[in-house]
């Protein structure tokens, strides 16, 4: 334990706040109900990380633990991601004629082609991470309470950047690029955004809308912009957000993506043709995962997946989350002991403490106020109060305090002054889970004492204890670089050795006695001997790192990173879509007027409307349906399709697929636009030659009539 430390005046606040008021002893209260469901399954997953963290800690630093800050380096990931995206302007024709060959004319390790590779795994990386970050969120409980607008938000930025990375694979217009356009459009024809099927213009290469084609890219890159207005919704309940990690963690990612450009360059699938069922190619899994559902849907199936999914995801906080009364768990003011010291509102994590003006007639400015919407109960600010004028009613610090002071003193009296362990139970998963027997057979010659979180523990409280006879006060930190409380294991060090206040007094404890120590599940035998050291009085040292090893274990961790990203990135897909071959007949008529009623006028006489409302109205007209018949080798199909609009005006549009069998086919069409039985249709006719995963596609339109597409 370091010795520096700053002189603190000789008036111990807990005397001033007694004479502002003393409290009465709290009553004490059962815990609070758990916060989620299925508490003991994320907790298992929870250790699991949190051994992840311990492991790759023994030759890294925290700051570099690309674990410890994974909704930084997503960060970082969206700014690489956007630069080199802008850089692509350069090369890039957004063009539904030229796209493809933009891209595949590039070499795979010129200027461009590196540019290309690195937005392309600077946006697969970026997926990973904030997976990962919502998984981690997931199982540390981050979810429940005041901390369901950090969920939802960050869902949303999650759906943001998959869409973005979706439009992104439009944008190539490959064999990825056919598949996810035809499936978008099946979705999008669902709903009421056009006047008329889109689907039926892929059906050519040839009649793809460019117009389509630009609104797709100009998506791409205004969305990003949402990014950012996402995250200031995403952090709005944080007091310290770092943005970006550390310089050397940033050049560590930087660098993964350079690496993977190098060594494996992003390529093109085949150009798309619309007339031609893709068979097998690879795609990017991160993004494009939909393509092996979405072909099995039809596009209200794509939205009912989505909505689901979507509410699933959603209302985490809501199903998965317990409803509690908040004062059964939030912390609360004893306003009569607070003196305006502020340090609870700079020390709390979620920015839910105010100080407002003093409301009892006290002689100070202000005093604490706690936001209901913000507090997640986590007891950072208890350790931060040296009057104890916060904390929660469950868990009262001032009740501990005295307990604790009659446990020592009556254990010293009959000559066993005990060891106490104040142990995080956030590390067994919460209150309701912490293992009692487990930590009584780590540290056996501890009286184990569970806090809420470390950062509850306020120094004086550790020199009380200390004066009252205990021989070693041993504080047991979480391993989890992404705690439940945040902060509580980054003040409470800064608390013991002098520089935070409320700060640890060696003139009133004996600074030897007392040591705070990071759990390693992997390696509880360093618990043991930092307890046994403590109790003799020697020194606790945080193990120490090998500069070497840390350096192998970051190129290992970069290597498995970047072979499982890279796979993921590229790994093998086959169409669902069936390979037999198709006739497509696609369509845009107009029937033939016909004559309405004329509508009735007043007689002119009569007339007392104004004259510009005297004109003559036009007789309603309405136009006749289209009557397609297709014959393929003999068998006849006979399909009427209603003129678009509500008065029935507008166009005829409609689309037609016919399985064929390998080989030969006669197929005639005949379009009827007239009602009239008598009238003569148009009609096409001709033998087709049907190859597997091959469509023919006849379209019609007024101007041009019957076209075979190429």
């Amino acid at each position: 334990m370091p010795t520096h430390h700053h002189e603190h005046p000789d008036v111990d606040c807990e005397v001033l706040a007694e004479t502002m008021g003393p409290s009465p002893e709290a009553p004490g209260t059962q815990p609070p109900a758990p916060p989620v469901r299925a508490a003991r399954l994320l907790a298992a997953g929870d250790r699991v990380m949190t051994r992840l963290d311990t492991l790759l800690e023994r030759a890294i630093p925290r700051e570099l633990n690309p674990l410890a800050h994974l909704g930084a380096a997503a960060n970082a990931m969206v700014l690489l991601a956007t630069l080199s995206g802008v850089l692509m302007l350069f090369w890039y024709s957004p063009s539904v004629v030229l796209a493809w060959h933009s891209l595949a004319d590039l070499a795979p390790r010129s200027l461009g082609g590196l540019v290309r590779s690195v937005h392309r795994y600077s946006s697969d990386l970026l997926m990973l991470l904030v997976l990962t970050h919502a998984l981690r969120m997931l199982l540390a409980r981050k979810f429940a309470g005041a901390r369901w607008l950090a969920w939802a938000s960050g869902i949303l930025l999650i759906g943001l950047v998959w869409f973005i990375g979706w439009t992104g694979y439009w944008l190539v217009w490959d064999e990825r690029a056919q598949l996810l356009a035809l499936d978008s459009i099946r979705a999008l024809d669902v709903l009421p955004i056009f006047g008329e099927p889109m689907l039926r213009l892929f059906a050519a290469d040839r009649t793809v809308p460019s117009l389509l084609f630009f609104v797709v890219f100009f998506l791409h890159m205004a969305l990003p912009l949402g990014i950012a207005g996402g995250l200031c919704l995403h952090l709005a309940r944080l007091s310290r957000s770092r943005l970006l990690p550390d310089w050397r963690l940033s050049l560590w990612l930087v660098g993964a993506v350079l690496a993977a450009a190098l060594l494996y360059p992003a390529t093109n699938a085949p150009a798309a043709a619309m007339a031609v069922k893709p068979a097998r190619f690879t795609m990017d899994w991160w993004y494009l995962w939909p393509l092996t559902v979405t072909a099995r849907f039809s596009g209200g199936g794509i939205w009912l997946a989505t909505g689901l999914a979507a509410a699933g995801l959603m209302t985490v906080p809501w199903w998965l989350a317990r409803r509690r009364p908040r004062p059964q768990f939030q912390a609360a003011v004893n306003i009569s002991r607070c003196f305006s010291c502020t340090l609870c509102t700079q020390d709390c994590p979620f920015g839910a403490i105010t100080m407002v003006p003093r409301t009892d007639g006290k002689p100070f400015p202000s005093q604490a106020q706690i936001d209901p919407d913000r507090c997640i109960g986590c007891g950072v600010c208890t350790g931060a109060c040296d009057t104890q004028a916060i904390g929660m009613a469950w868990f009262d610090a001032q009740q501990l305090t005295r307990e604790l002071e009659k446990f020592v003193e009556a254990e010293a009296a009959r000559g066993a002054a005990p060891a106490l362990a104040f142990v995080c139970a956030q590390g067994d998963g919460g209150w309701e889970l912490f293992d009692h027997a487990a930590w009584a057979r780590r540290i056996p010659s501890y009286t184990i004492r569970p806090v809420p979180c470390v950062g509850w523990i306020e120094p004086k409280v550790v020199e009380r204890v200390i004066r009252k006879g205990a021989t070693a006060v041993l504080i047991v930190g979480c391993g989890s670089s992404e705690p439940f409380a945040k902060e509580g294991n980054q003040w409470l060090p800064a608390r013991l050795s002098g520089v935070r206040e409320p700060e640890f007094r060696p003139n009133r404890a004996d600074p030897r006695k007392v040591a705070h120590v990071t759990f390693d599940p992997l390696r509880p035998h360093l618990l043991a001997t930092a307890a046994a050291r403590l109790r003799e009085l020697e020194t606790v040292a945080a193990p120490a790192r090998s500069r070497p090893a840390g350096a192998f274990a970051g190129l290992a961790l970069t290597a498995v990173v970047l072979a499982g990203l890279l796979w993921v990135s590229d790994a093998p897909f086959r169409n669902p879509a069936p390979a037999e071959a198709e006739f497509v007949f696609s369509f845009r008529a107009h029937g033939d007027w016909l004559s309405g009623a004329a509508v009735a006028l007043p007689d002119p006489a009569h007339d007392n409307r104004p004259k510009h409302m005297r004109t003559a109205l036009p007789a309603q007209r309405t136009r006749s349906p289209v009557t397609v018949r297709l014959t393929v080798d003999g068998r006849a199909q006979e399909h009427v399709y209603r003129p678009k609009g509500l008065k029935s005006d507008g166009t005829s549009v409609g689309e037609l697929r016919v399985p064929l069998s390998p080989g030969p086919h006669v197929i005639s069409v005949s379009l009827a636009t007239s009602a009239d039985p008598a009238a003569v249709p148009q009609t096409w006719s001709a033998t087709v030659e049907a190859q597997p995963r091959h469509l023919t596609v006849l379209s019609y339109a007024p101007g041009p009539g019957f076209q075979i597409e190429k």
